[in-house]
């Protein structure tokens, strides 16, 4: 920063001749130890504008790390978004440079709080909006998560007031959930984090419910209610007490809000038990909240044993945690057979990374399937395959079968289902399971006789409630010839190589093309699930292949129900019995001459017949198809062990 900038921050010109030379060495401030009292000054037309306060830890605020909320902030709508530093690891010696002014966004002061509510206190009279969203650095949120936050202020609750705090259900990068609001296990202890290493679909059917406090600092509370923070280095306490104080200042309630992926980039510091954590903990000495088993009740939990550490631990305070345990209904449903708790899970990683997996878009559709049959269903990845605080809530633990060999379930009926790379499945894995299924029948029969385990054949699925012929008008034409949708895999893929020697009129979608095609074949890198059945409709004729295994062994790629349910003629390379499975929807070939003679000729069926055909497709290769062979299997399992 040029010196001139940081004296103009500090009150100060510099000289017409040269520099001040105060400013050749960096001035540095110490840490502010003051919580201003100052109340927000709402301006008169605050009604229906909104303002974000990011807290940001010092050194997160020294690389920019704060930068990328507040551009959300503001592209969001907010009317103004304050800036405010805290370092909790600050000494009574610590200093600082100036915090430095931002172009889109107001510095609460030019100083560093010692502490998070330090932060919180010195951006308070800066507000002027209705509502305020509080979001610290450490803590991404998605887009409309603003909206949603601001929209639930003022709400009706259950309890016949109304939202004064709308607490943002956060997860951690492995996308399991690190809040979804905070109880009181009891007076004086420090606060729960409610369905603490949850799945995220947990939380979201918490959608609404009344907590007691935030303990995550991501939040919107009304302007006019803030309170004053607490001064205490335990961050979730300083969160709780400002939460739980706002609240009550405006006599209403702190309630959930899912705001989709927000996540918690990097750990909150381990708890700290001082004397103003003990001071703001025993403010609730004679409380009682009955949040805890309210919000549990919605989702068909109780309670278990409780497990919060009381305040009083000479450093450090263990994390209390609300076990959940299944409710008595809950128990009778299961059983009578009627509903299970499923734990679906894959190898694809969390959040957006993982997001154009072919395992993530399988999984998303199988859960709903599963559902639609009466079933509660939560879908892991790589990284929550193991959730020590909730997976005993689980009935069935069902692999879908990939690149990652998956640790049991402790408890679940463990089922596998094998869909693609069998070659890396080893027996001694197979043995691990209770049920086994495979989407290869020729690789189930051939393994099941080698092991002695038994594997049923259960192929892959499509959604056709997305993948349908759709409406097609007598005579439209197909403004797409010959079509292949999918990534390289690192090698020239045989299906588009043998297209580009057959001359034919091709299309390629996908990932790592660049450099490998005719100019003008390469249309695009990636194609939205969604959007992705219109295509296939456009297109004549739609190119698939398989990995060798799973050619050899009758894994028929998902790509050929997608594209053979909506309506599409479909040539891929030869997998046993795939002719006859897709009603002459799929054909296949062996050189090059065969593909070009099968795309030359095309489709011999009117429009009416290939959507009749497509129709018939799409209802008996559905994933709810999928979905009953499974549940029946894991009902008559459960039922033989009584």
């Amino acid at each position: 920063m040029p010196r001139n900038r940081l004296g103009r921050l500090l009150g100060r010109s510099a000289p017409a001749d040269g520099p001040d030379p105060a400013d050749v060495a960096e001035p540095r401030l110490p840490v502010d130890t003051s919580f201003p009292s100052a109340r927000p000054q709402l301006d008169p037309g605050a009604e229906g504008t909104f303002d974000v306060v990011v807290t940001v830890a010092e050194p997160t605020l020294r690389v920019g790390g704060h930068l990328a909320a507040v551009r959300a902030a503001r592209e969001a709508g907010a009317a103004t978004v304050v800036v405010s530093a805290h370092d909790v690891h600050a000494g009574p010696t610590s200093t600082y440079p100036p915090v430095a002014a931002e172009p889109d966004a107001v510095v609460a002061r030019a100083t560093v709080a010692a502490t998070w509510g330090g932060a919180v206190a010195a951006a308070r009279p800066l507000l002027r909006s209705a509502v305020t969203v509080v979001q610290d650095a450490s803590i991404e949120l998605p887009d409309a998560a603003y909206d949603r936050l601001v929209a639930a202020i003022g709400t009706p609750t259950v309890d016949g007031r109304e939202a004064r705090v709308a607490v943002a259900v956060v997860r951690t990068p492995d996308d399991v959930v690190a809040s979804a609001g905070a109880v009181l296990p009891q007076g004086s202890a420090p606060v729960a984090a409610l369905l603490r290493g949850h799945p995220a679909e947990d939380a979201d059917r918490l959608d609404g419910a009344v907590v007691f406090a935030a303990d995550e600092p991501c939040f919107a509370v009304r302007t006019a209610d803030l309170a004053v923070p607490v001064p205490t280095v335990d961050t979730r306490t300083a969160v709780a007490r400002l939460t739980r104080d706002t609240a009550d200042a405006g006599a209403g309630d702190c309630v959930v809000v899912p705001v989709g992926r927000a996540y918690r980039r990097s750990a909150l510091r381990e708890r700290r038990y001082d004397t103003d954590a003990a001071s703001a903990l025993a403010a609730w000495r004679d409380a009682r909240d009955d949040t805890a088993p309210r919000a549990l009740e919605r989702l068909g939990f109780v309670p278990g044993a409780p497990a919060a550490d009381v305040a009083g631990a000479p450093v450090a305070l263990r994390e209390p945690v609300v076990r959940a345990e299944r409710g008595a209904e809950r128990l009778a449903l299961r059983d009578r057979g009627e509903r299970l708790r499923w734990s679906v899970r894959i190898a694809a990683h969390p959040g957006p990374r993982g997001d154009d997996w072919g395992d993530t878009f399988f999984a998303r559709d199988l859960a709903r399937a599963l559902r639609s049959l009466g079933q509660e269903v939560v879908v892991d990845h790589r990284e929550s395959h193991v959730r020590p605080v909730s997976e005993h809530l689980d009935d069935v633990a069902l692999t879908l079968r990939g690149l990652d060999d998956t640790p049991v379930h402790p408890s679940a009926t463990n089922v596998l289902w094998v869909i693609s790379h069998p070659d890396l499945v080893t027996p001694a894995e197979l043995a691990r399971y209770d049920l086994r299924f495979a989407a290869g029948p020729v690789w189930a029969e051939r393994v099941g006789a080698e092991t002695g385990l038994a594997i049923a054949p259960l192929l892959q699925a499509t959604d056709p409630e997305r993948f349908h012929p759709g409406a097609v008008a007598a005579g439209t034409p197909h403004d797409v010839d010959t079509l292949f949708v999918g990534k390289t895999r690192a090698v020239f893929r045989p299906v588009v190589r043998d297209a580009v020697a057959a001359g034919v009129d091709l299309a390629v979608w996908g990932e790592g093309w660049e450099g490998l095609l005719p100019d003008g074949v390469h249309r695009g890198v990636f194609v939205a699930n969604e959007a992705l059945p219109a295509l296939y409709r456009r297109a004549r004729v739609v190119l698939n292949d398989h990995w060798d295994d799973m050619a050899r062994d009758g894994f028929v790629s998902n790509r050929l129900f997608d594209a053979a349910a909506s309506g599409a003629l479909v040539v891929t390379d030869p997998v046993p019995g795939v002719e006859a499975l897709f009603r002459g929807a799929v054909r296949t070939y062996a050189t090059v001459d065969d593909l070009r003679a099968l795309v030359t000729a095309g489709e011999q069926l009117s429009d009416d017949d290939r959507a009749a055909r497509g129709a018939r497709i799409g209802a008996e290769h559905s994933f709810t198809a999928r979905a009953e062979v499974l549940l029946d299997a894991v009902r008559r399992l459960r039922g033989a062990r009584g």
